[in-house]
C-alpha cells in the first residue's frame, strides 16, 4: 500500500506519543501510545492542529519546527539536543496560536552557534523546562512568551528579544514583544537577558522582558538570578545611556496584555 493511501486511512490524531523505543515508521498508524514514534518531528506530521505530543520516557527526541497550535509534554530527562548551527525548536505558528512546551531539557552541550527556541510567530508557554549550554537559550522576535518555572543555565545569552516592547508608564500595559518570567532560575549565563531595539517610551526605553514579583509592594523577583556575567543589557538606539539595564516587573495586580 502506498504512503498516500496509508495517510488517507489514518487522518491526524489529537494525541500522539514518542518514546526511546519508538519507531518513526509508526506514523502509518499515527504514533499511538502502543506504537509511538521515535522523534518529535515525525509525530508532528500526524498530530492535529491544537493536538498534543507526549514523551513517554527519557531520550533525545530531536529538533522540531512548529507551524500550528500544539502542546509538547516531556518526561523526566526528555531532551531536545541542539546540533551546531541549528535550533532545537522553531516556532512559526499563526499569530493567535499558542504553543505549549513542558518538561523538556533543551541542550546545546558540545555544540556551537545554537538556539534552544526560536520564536518567530505565535505565542509560547514554556513550563518546567531547562535551556542550557546554548548560544541563545530562547530568541523571541516580535511576539510573546511566558517562561514559568524554567531554568536558564550556562548559556551565552539566556533570553534574547527583538522588537518593540511595553511602555510601563502607559496603562493598560501592552506591547507586541514581551517575555514574562515567573519562578525558575537564571544561573551562570554570560548574558542572562538581552533586549534588542525595544523602542522608546514616555520616560525612557520600553521593556520587553518582565519578572514576576513575589510581593505587590516590594521589588522581590520570583526568579533566582545568580552567577551571570551580565544580568540585563540591550542594543539599538533606544538602549543608550542607562536604558536596557533593568527588567520590567509585574505582580498579581498587573495584567500584561
Amino acid at each position: 500500500m502506498s504512503s498516500a493511501l496509508i495517510s488517507a486511512a489514518h487522518p491526524a490524531s489529537i494525541r500522539t506519543f514518542v518514546s526511546a523505543l519508538g519507531n518513526d515508521s509508526n506514523t502509518a498508524v499515527n504514533c499511538p501510545r502502543a506504537k509511538p514514534c521515535r522523534t518529535l518531528a515525525a509525530a508532528y506530521t500526524v498530530t492535529e492542529n491544537g493536538g498534543e505530543i507526549i514523551a513517554l520516557d527519557a531520550a533525545d527526541y530531536g529538533p522540531i519546527t512548529i507551524t500550528k497550535q500544539l502542546s509538547i509534554f516531556g518526561a523526566h530527562d526528555a531532551i531536545i539536543a541542539v546540533a551546531t548551527g541549528s535550533a532545537g525548536v522553531t516556532i512559526n505558528a499563526p499569530a493567535g496560536d499558542r504553543v505549549i512546551i513542558r518538561d523538556f531539557v533543551i541542550s546545546g552541550a558540545g555544540a556551537t552557534n545554537t538556539q534552544g527556541i526560536q520564536l518567530n510567530s505565535g505565542q509560547l508557554a514554556l513550563l518546567h523546562a531547562t535551556l542550557k549550554q546554548l548560544s541563545i537559550g530562547s530568541n523571541v522576535s516580535n511576539t510573546k512568551a511566558d517562561v514559568v518555572n524554567t531554568d536558564v543555565i550556562a548559556n551565552g545569552t539566556g533570553i534574547n528579544t527583538t522588537g518593540t516592547g511595553v511602555d510601563t508608564n502607559v496603562f493598560p500595559l501592552k506591547g507586541p514583544t514581551q517575555v514574562r518570567i515567573a519562578w525558575g532560575n537564571a544561573i551562570g549565563n554570560t548574558n542572562a537577558y538581552v533586549m534588542n531595539n525595544p523602542g522608546t517610551g514616555s520616560a525612557g526605553n520600553k521593556i520587553t522582558i518582565f519578572e514576576f514579583l513575589t510581593s505587590n509592594t516590594d521589588a522581590a523577583y520570583s526568579t533566582n538570578m545568580t552567577g551571570n556575567t551580565t544580568l540585563v543589557s540591550g542594543t539599538g538606539a533606544s538602549c543608550g545611556g542607562n536604558n536596557c539595564q533593568s527588567l520590567g516587573y509585574y505582580s498579581s495586580y498587573t495584567n500584561l496584555n
